[in-house]
């Protein structure tokens, strides 16, 4: 089976095609134009490196969030419109999720940190085990001092990923069992979506197009705004 997969909920955008959880081919863009810019021909570039057209894809995998709203918005509306027309089965994915999925082999505790501003992070921690992957905890908001105060009693070896490791890190300090991801691997990449995305049709764990849906944490700032001024609580 070979699936696509797109990962634009951060500055980057990365697309990548895994088929039999074998990477084929994967293309990856941090050039600061908009993803609506990017996307297609990141896209067209990963499909075409492995010598597959469109027709050749069997499903469609997407970051759902948490990240960047506008991100999120546009990566799972090309998707949908990639999948749809042939009903392709759909894989929407964690984020945070598909950043552990990036460390496959590690025998360590993964913490994807996304900047969520306001001394925040989106955040999970991800227990990786060679191939099995064990969630910690759900994806969650949370302040950057009580991560830290969790990462001081989480044993084992904790790796920094995501936007905000440094920030995180340098909070970190004296923690001795807390380091950084290499660059290659810190930044969200559509790999990692993919990888998760042949485990979870393997488990029956999938979708159709209709059923990609955003998943932000927090309310995008204009409905916060709103909601304030109407006096609702948020």
């Amino acid at each position: 089976m070979n699936i696509l997969a797109i990962e634009c909920s951060a500055g980057p955008v990365s697309a990548a095609v895994v088929s039999d959880k074998k990477v084929l081919s994967s293309s990856f863009s941090d050039i600061k134009l908009t993803h609506s810019q990017t996307l297609f021909p990141i896209i067209q570039n990963a499909v075409s490196a492995c010598r597959l057209k469109f027709s050749d894809i069997d499903a469609v995998a997407v970051a759902t969030g948490p990240g960047s709203f506008t991100g999120l918005r546009i990566g799972i509306a090309s998707a949908k419109g990639l999948a749809e027309p042939k009903n392709l089965i759909c894989v929407g994915v964690s984020t945070l999720l598909a950043a552990a999925y990036m460390f496959l082999g590690e025998n360590a505790v993964i913490c994807p940190v996304i900047d969520a501003r306001c001394g925040q992070v989106y955040n999970a921690l991800i227990k990786v085990e060679g191939d099995t992957v064990t969630r910690l905890c759900e994806d969650r908001a949370i302040l950057i001092n009580d991560l830290v105060g969790e990462l001081k009693s989480t044993d084992g070896r904790i790796i920094l990923c995501g936007d905000a490791a440094q920030a995180v890190f340098s909070a970190a300090h004296g923690i001795k069992n807390v380091m950084k991801a290499p660059l290659s691997a810190r930044l969200p990449s559509a790999v990692g979506v993919a990888l998760y995305a042949a485990h979870a049709i393997e488990t029956g764990e999938y979708t159709d197009a209709a059923g990609l849906m955003p998943v932000y944490l927090k309310l995008p700032q204009a409905e916060r705004e709103l909601r304030e001024k109407k006096g609702e609580n948020i």
